[in-house]
């Protein structure tokens, strides 16, 4: 038995050191296995970061883009490497010459994004974990962009906007609050004894004299961004009309007539007849003064003191108020809009001119408009108004107006020899108080960036 106990010891003992044996090869080969597995779970990560990265790059470059419209890295993409296989080595050999203070870090990587001048693509290259890494990843990515235009209503937060040169002299003031100020997109003259509690500034240059003040904080103007001026058309703001004042001396009711607005169809004084003439008898003010001069074409005198209320629209003419309607407890409720003749640059008519002192606020039905000119504002007259006053051309002021809550926008598209304003112009005593934007019902283009396609390289 105990030979036979012996015998099968020896056994057992082959028996454990050939099942030790296996295990140890089963374990070298999950160690192996793990190790080879390990190193390409690592490099699928680095592959997923660095496209994360690339994508962090494109939305940062369209943003920037959208923010900027001038936006380029500098570079010029050859022509007819779209969509060929050597796009993803340019884009590589551009995002290369880039030095690494170019380089933009995130959780994922690090990217550098490519705007080339000369065409509408935005790339990003995506590197994991860093582009010095002699292990990293790297993905490219591109984006095709279109901007389409969108048409809203202007709000304006200048108290003064001109499309072209501003002067100031005199002693205006404008009262506005620091959310609040006034600008050039042409050069900007301030002199005399010019005072704004907002900022004053410029695109195109300045020339500041005299005693000016502006708060402290606000930069140097001169230098200042272009900014976005919407277009004065008079027949933009023609449906508001209730009583078109026609150059041949009648007098026809506006799409917006309580009575008579169905009847005026397609264009100004196309409506019922409400006045033959109001050469000899005034209709409801105004006086009809002839036609057809080659700067005014047809004239219209508001001459009575009377504040009939109204939304009046002068077709191919001049609107001028001679007279003093309105008081500060039952202001004149009246928009005037003034269309003129042929084309800018050489435009008859579509002035509003005030020499009067009219005490006036926008009428009801049209919301913050107070002038619309299609040619030139000039406000000779110690007026007081609310809301917009704005002019296709320039503006002049050299009366002592009084503007409570009221903005002037000068477009500067064009300027009409022999018109009654040449350069836009703030002199005399006005005051000028703007403390918030103000909506308008002008039309305000804008552009918004689209990115239309998107593709990994």
């Amino acid at each position: 038995m105990r030979r036979r106990w012996q015998d099968e010891s020896g056994l057992a003992m082959l028996t454990v050191v050939m099942l030790g044996t296996a295990l140890l090869l089963v374990m070298s080969l999950v160690f192996t296995r793990g190790l080879s597995q390990f190193g390409n779970t690592s490099e699928d990560a680095l592959w997923e970061q660095a496209l994360a990265a690339a994508e962090s790059g494109l939305n940062l470059g369209l943003a920037t883009l959208e923010s900027d419209g001038s936006f380029t890295t500098g570079e010029n993409l050859p022509d007819g490497v779209v969509g060929t296989t050597d796009e993803k080595g340019w884009a590589l050999d551009a995002a290369t010459a880039h030095p690494d203070g170019d380089l933009v870090r995130t959780s994922d990587g690090e990217f550098l994004v490519i705007r080339p001048a000369n065409a509408p693509y935005v790339y990003s290259v995506g590197y994991a974990p860093s582009r010095e890494d002699e292990q990293r990843r790297v993905r490219v990515v591109r984006a095709r962009f279109e901007t389409e235009p969108y048409v809203g209503t202007w709000t304006t937060n200048l108290a003064f906007l001109s499309g072209d040169r501003l002067t100031f002299r005199g002693n205006p003031t404008f009262l506005t609050g620091a959310a609040v100020g006034i600008h050039a997109n042409g050069f900007l003259d301030v002199g005399g004894s010019t005072f704004s509690d907002g900022c004053v500034s410029a695109s195109g240059g300045a020339h500041v004299t005299g005693s000016f003040v502006q708060p402290p904080g606000c930069p140097t103007p001169g230098n200042q961004a272009i900014v976005v001026i919407p277009v004065v058309d008079p027949r933009n703001q023609w449906p508001l009309s209730q009583y078109d004042l026609c150059p041949d001396g009648t007098v026809r009711a506006g799409p917006a007539h309580p009575l008579y607005g169905g009847t005026a169809t397609g264009v100004p004084c196309s409506g019922q007849t409400l006045s033959t003439s109001a050469e000899t008898s005034a209709y409801l003010g105004w006086n009809f003064m002839g036609c057809c001069t080659d700067d005014d074409w047809a004239h219209w005198k508001y001459g009575s003191t009377s504040p009939n209320d109204g939304v009046f629209y002068v077709y191919q003419g001049v609107a001028n108020i001679v007279s003093s309607p309105g008081a500060d407890l039952l202001p004149w409720e009246v928009t005037i809009i003034a269309e003129g003749r042929g084309t800018c640059g050489s435009l008859q008519g579509g002035d509003v001119i005030i020499a009067g002192s009219p005490d006036m606020v926008p009428h009801s039905t049209a919301g913050n408009l107070q002038i619309v000119a299609g040619r030139d504002i000039d406000i000779s007259g110690n007026a007081d108004f609310t809301g917009l006053a704005a002019a296709h051309e320039q503006i002049e002021i050299t009366g002592d107006l009084d503007v409570e809550n009221g903005s002037f926008l000068a477009q500067s598209a064009c300027s009409t020899p022999n018109s009654v304003v040449t350069e836009s112009y703030v002199g005399g005593g006005a005051t000028i108080t703007n403390h918030g934007p103000i909506a308008t019902e002008l039309a305000a283009p804008t552009y918004v960036l689209v990115a239309r396609s998107w593709i990994e390289l």
